[in-house]
């Protein structure tokens, strides 16, 4: 072993700051090759009335899928294709509507050479990005983009390292024009993302999350405080509605009302414990339509330092509780 010491570790931190400012000025000399073919790939990739097929092999299609996903995610309909398995039957993923994307350092990978035959049969124009411009794909694309980089960083030269940071950037470059020009929006990254943090405060609503049926504390208002107890503590939620026969909101009686009533009367406990619910309740509690954004409620609930919020219809009847500890478990924002 190499060991440790403040010297090797100052060492180890050059080397390592090295090798990023040798990738940061591969990625920053890219800007430089930009010409009006980037602007023209840009412009068939919004025209573009199909899918966009990424494709490339080894570290190249590494790239490629991770290209592929941004694409997807940004708006622009994307998939990846494995340029040997498109060889073998996958070629069927693609119509002559599409547009095919190819990531290649040398320009010459067989699989997709093989391709590109088969690519004008079916009218489907390719972008390519390629390290080695003049190349047998750089000559016959209908879009050749630079990713070509003086050396790769690290001490052999010869991993790829730079030059696959080059094809990303150069990808992400040509996915947010397309992103910018298509004017899509926090909302709609938002909406691609259901699952994430942004899905989650624009989409999530409180009927998804709140406690109903048969999960819903709820005592009329002349239930006795000892059933209070017994249905807050069956429900877990330290509360409990209080409604009429209609179902209709009238209050909420929380733990803390409990709480509090009891301490106030501690040597008369047995006669408060017959005190109907409606005696405490609070008769004004905070309410949200169903409709509710989670992100919403979690703000009411900060703001007035509650902990739940009764959801209910236009008519005042109660549908459900949303707990704090619903938005959190959640990862509402």
């Amino acid at each position: 072993m190499s060991g440790s010491s403040p010297e090797k570790d100052r060492e180890r931190l050059e080397r390592g700051r090295r090798i990023l400012e040798e990738e940061a000025q591969a990625v920053r000399s890219l800007g430089d090759s930009l010409d009006g073919t980037f602007a023209r790939a840009v412009e068939a990739i919004l025209s573009n009335p199909g899918k966009l097929a990424v494709t490339g092999i080894g570290k190249s299609g590494h790239i490629a899928r991770k290209v592929s996903a941004t694409f997807s995610s940004t708006g622009t309909p994307a998939f990846f294709l494995h340029p040997g398995e498109a060889l073998h039957g996958d070629l069927g993923m693609l119509e002559s509507r599409d547009i095919l994307l190819a990531f290649s350092k040398s320009g010459e990978t067989e699989e997709i050479l093989a391709l590109m035959p088969l690519l004008e049969r079916m009218e489907i124009p390719m972008i390519a990005i390629l390290g080695q411009p003049d190349s047998t794909m750089g000559r016959k694309a209908a879009w050749t983009l630079s990713s070509a980089v003086a050396r790769e960083a690290g001490p052999l030269g010869i991993a790829p390292t730079s030059s696959t940071t080059a094809m990303l950037a150069m990808g992400d470059a040509l996915a947010m024009v397309v992103l910018s020009e298509r004017n899509f929006g926090i909302r709609d990254f938002a909406s691609l993302h259901p699952g994430g943090s942004l899905g989650r405060q624009y989409f999530l609503r409180i009927d998804a999350l709140m406690h109903g049926g048969d999960r819903l504390p709820a005592v009329s208002p002349d239930t006795p405080l000892r059933d209070v107890i017994v249905e807050m503590t069956a429900k877990k939620l330290g509360m409990t509605t209080v409604t009429d026969g209609a179902g209709c909101l009238l209050g909420v009686l929380t733990d803390g009302d409990l709480r509090r009533t009891l301490e106030s009367s501690r040597s008369n406990a047995a006669p408060i414990l017959d005190i109907p619910a409606r005696s405490i309740m609070t008769r004004s509690p905070a309410t949200l339509p169903p409709e509710t954004l989670a992100s919403e409620a979690l703000t009411l609930m900060e703001s007035r330092q509650i902990t739940s919020v009764v959801v209910t219809d236009g008519d005042s009847v109660v549908l459900g509780v949303v707990h704090l500890h619903d938005l959190l478990r959640a990862g509402v924002p």
